[in-house]
């Protein structure tokens, strides 16, 4: 990890709790390590409040430098990397991570064991689709329409859910649709929610109109606790749901809508595709297929 990485992964969550998570520290030692860099830099980066964290001036102006070292410092290694047997990069985002990941990339070891392979967390969306443009990315997960220039290959047709604590009185039914909810429940509102490349984003908008969190998105697990502490209600795909349901007193109920997020792995077209992506392509196919069989979804 980059020494400026956490100033800048703060600065995109606005949230001291929620780049904690996403880097995978407790919250005191991240706020340590940016106490360090502002006392090593001698400015203050950001003002701290209950609402979060808000980059100063000289944060600001900080940050587009901070941004650039950290971008060539990544091509220096990536640039290592390749001349000791290559490198794979790979955008994710968390589902496809929990679930699909480790056998792929088992499959994809064996057959090109001196390969490194670098997976780039994906926070929203269109993150993978703008690597793959950029070149920063070798392929990318990607729900929606396929962009010009690039191709999507289909995995897998993800439906989305309300979830909902089992003591609600919505619990027993067998389908939902969103307008027995809008308007009518508290909507507790996830980073997809915000994100311009759901599915059903403009779904989100409608039902955010009654919550009780202030517009503030939740991370998912969050999401599904409060839900389960009736709390409010909240929507999201069964891929994201599988793992975060099985210890929670909470009922997921398919929407009437049926309302999917299309899952592919977006890549180059044919020509511009290297081997390793052609083979971690293949071998994505294979292993989702596999998944599909073997797995319930909810």
């Amino acid at each position: 990890m980059g020494k400026y990485l956490p100033v800048i992964v703060t600065a995109e969550c606005g949230s001291l709790t929620r780049a904690a998570q996403t880097l995978g520290y407790t919250q005191p030692s991240l706020g340590y390590i940016i106490s360090n860099l502002e006392e090593e830099l001698g400015a203050k980066i950001f003002f701290r409040s209950q609402r979060g964290m808000t980059l100063t001036d000289v944060g600001a102006q900080m940050l587009q430098t901070m941004r650039k070292i950290e971008a060539m410092e990544t091509e220096l290694l990536e640039q290592a990397q390749a001349g000791q047997g290559g490198l794979l990069r790979l955008g994710i985002f968390p589902s496809v991570a929990a679930q699909w990941m480790p056998a792929i990339l088992a499959a994809f070891r064996q057959e090109f064991p001196d390969t490194s392979i670098k997976l780039e967390h994906q926070r929203y969306y269109l993150d993978g689709e703008m690597g793959v443009k950029e070149h920063r990315l070798d392929c990318s997960f990607f729900t929606g329409k396929c962009p010009p220039g690039l191709e999507a290959f289909p995995l897998y047709e993800d439906r989305y859910y309300l979830v909902v604590s089992q003591d609600s009185d919505l619990a027993g039914l067998e389908e939902v649709s969103v307008e027995d909810v809008a308007g009518k429940y508290p909507f507790i509102p996830t980073n997809e929610s915000f994100d311009d490349g759901s599915t059903i984003r403009e779904i989100y908008q409608k039902l955010g109109k009654l919550s009780i969190f202030d517009g503030e998105p939740q991370e998912n697990q969050m999401a599904v606790a409060l839900a389960e502490h009736g709390l409010g209600v909240t929507i999201l795909p069964g891929l994201t749901l599988h793992d975060l349901v099985t210890s929670r007193q909470v009922k997921t109920i398919p929407l009437k809508e049926n309302f999917k997020r299309s899952i592919s792995l977006l890549c180059p077209k044919e020509g511009e595709r290297t081997a390793a992506t052609s083979a971690f392509l293949r071998l994505t196919q294979q292993e989702v297929a596999r998944w599909e069989q073997e797995r319930k979804i909810l």
